[in-house]
């Protein structure tokens, strides 16, 4: 008899879509597998913008107690949703291959982000992308949106917003036939870990999941949040950072502060990466702060 295994993940169709990525990989390993829906904070309190929750993990924390109190076995997060300061005996123990990292850019009427019109109006609660983009278009103008992929959507069909911006990894997920323009790496950096899916599991259990550790998306999500620490930022500031691990490791790092941009572009060794980001980041922050 096949040992069980209780998945932890939340209710939305994205996660439950990230969710059977990893349920699957469990199930050809012969588990036998309950999924666990679990709301969050961040479920509950649709109407608060995302960076007022300040690094809280305000998609993770209901999931993270629930492993401490042994109520699931695993847990299945976006990693970008995780802060630095997991919970106390939680630990991330492998991550999937990466999907896209691009952001999305979905106008109402289908035009590019050059096309759309001037003062167009903007929905998106991410202090990054309010940033990015009045570096490329000073005159859109912003309004917060939440809500799950297809509340965004409709909502950017009723007119509450000329254009909305996503990540294509959800898009891509949940098999979605919208037109978009994918935003440039170079221009528009992505947050930490944007389209990486993160199994969490409780210390000690970590070979639970270790088969499915993908290990150059490993190395990336893990140059990412170091320099993500290392800087100490969370949604609270206007922060792109990106490493795509291909032999060496590039290293993208862009922060926007009082509308100047600070921007690093390097290449680490494959060895040494988590080592190099640190004191790039060090060095970046003693600029900054």
């Amino acid at each position: 008899m096949s040992e069980k295994i209780v998945v932890g993940t939340r209710g939305s169709k994205l996660a439950l879509a990230q969710t059977a990525k990893v349920v699957e990989k469990l199930r050809e390993k012969g588990y036998d597998v309950e999924i666990r829906i679990i709301k969050s904070t961040g479920d509950i309190m649709k109407d608060k913008p995302l960076y007022e929750f300040k690094g809280s993990g305000a998609f993770v924390r209901a999931l993270e107690h629930a492993l401490v109190r042994g109520e699931i076995d695993i847990a299945v997060h976006s990693y970008k949703d995780i802060p630095s300061n997991m919970l106390e005996g939680v630990t991330v123990s492998a991550v999937l291959e990466r999907d896209s990292p691009h952001d999305a850019f979905i106008a109402r009427n289908g035009e590019s982000l050059e096309e759309i019109k001037p003062n167009a109006v903007i929905g998106t609660s991410s202090l990054r992308r309010r940033a990015q983009l009045s570096l490329y278009r000073p005159d859109l103008r912003f309004e917060n949106i939440r809500g799950n992929v297809d509340t965004r959507l409709r909502k950017l069909r009723d007119g509450l917003y000329d254009a909305i911006v996503l990540a294509e990894a959800g898009i891509q997920r949940l098999g979605l036939n919208v037109k978009y323009q994918r935003l440039p790496i170079e221009k528009f950096v992505p947050p930490a870990n944007q389209g990486i899916i993160a199994v969490q599991t409780r210390e000690g259990n970590e070979d639970l999941v270790k088969f499915m550790n993908h290990e150059e998306t490993w190395i990336s999500a893990e140059v990412e949040r170091t320099v993500m620490k290392e800087l100490g930022i969370g949604c609270a500031i206007p922060a792109g950072i990106y490493a795509e691990c291909r032999g060496k490791v590039r290293l993208i790092v862009q922060v926007i502060k009082d509308g100047k941009e600070f921007r690093i572009d390097e290449t680490l060794s494959k060895t040494n990466a988590i080592e190099e980001a640190r004191e790039i980041a060090k060095n970046l922050k003693f600029v900054l702060f």
